[in-house]
């Protein structure tokens, strides 16, 4: 299965310009992969001015174009995430789109960051998220998750090998980036596949280096700083069941059963 990441240098604020930019990298991705994954609020680029006009709603037609992507590319479509609206509430939202063009999965960002004004805005989901993509157990998380090891470790202990980590990780954290990002997959046997934006947002340039890291702690694909798509095969026989092998795991099952 390849997967393609988009690393989209995401224009703050311009939502009409995101979602144009957006399309025309998929297309270019479209033909070189099975699954495609975008970053975190890719279309406002992770500013919240004027926040109430630029979230997407179910019925603005920007969920139907995703679909009809997914659909007649016949691709796989993890729509990075999106400032979902509904009934008023608003998520940080990550939809994942068949390659029919239904909506498959989706994920609400549990640990909304409180740096700046996402947790204000935003309602936290509750429920973490495992579907099945060409076979492969997959769950998602969102970028500050990656500080909050026990829902890794819960979507491990499911049985979950692939997760997609849609993010707008800031450059000056980089170091972090690279340890949590690499601690996920090791601690828990898993793949990650991480999409950071490039860009600036408020006069903070975003991180790039999306990456894809092999369960035990390899970095098998990197970017750099800019804008790019980068490709990475995941390996289903090669995956298959690492978190159910991994010692540490099996441990933990054991000693939660009761004796």
């Amino acid at each position: 299965m390849r997967i393609g990441m988009l690393q989209m240098d995401v224009a703050e604020g311009d939502k009409e310009r995101n979602i144009n930019h957006a399309f025309h990298l998929l297309e270019e991705a479209a033909s070189r992969a099975d699954v495609l994954v975008m970053p975190e609020l890719w279309t406002i680029g992770y500013n919240f001015h004027d926040f109430k006009n630029r979230v997407t709603r179910m019925n603005d037609g920007l969920l139907d174009r995703l679909s009809s992507f997914a659909s007649f590319h016949h691709i796989t479509l993890a729509a990075g995430t999106l400032p979902i609206e509904k009934d008023g509430i608003v998520k940080n939202m990550g939809i994942i789109f068949a390659p029919n063009g239904h909506i498959q999965a989706h994920y609400s960002k549990r640990h909304l960051f409180y740096g700046y004004l996402e947790a204000e805005l935003m309602v936290p989901g509750e429920h973490l998220m495992t579907t099945s993509i060409h076979g492969v157990k997959t769950g998602m998380a969102v970028c500050y998750e990656f500080y909050f090891p026990k829902m890794w470790r819960k979507m491990a202990k499911a049985g979950t090998t692939l997760v997609l980590a849609p993010a707008s990780w800031p450059k000056v954290h980089l170091a972090q980036w690279d340890v949590l990002t690499r601690a996920r997959a090791i601690e828990n046997g898993m793949c990650i596949c991480a999409v950071n934006m490039a860009g600036t947002y408020h006069g903070v340039q975003l991180g790039g280096h999306s990456r894809f890291i092999d369960p035990v702690g390899n970095v098998i694909v990197e970017g750099d700083l800019s804008e790019h798509i980068y490709y990475a095969d995941y390996d289903e026989q090669k995956y298959k069941d690492l978190g159910k092998q991994l010692a540490v795991i099996r441990l933990e099952k054991e000693i939660g059963q009761p004796r």
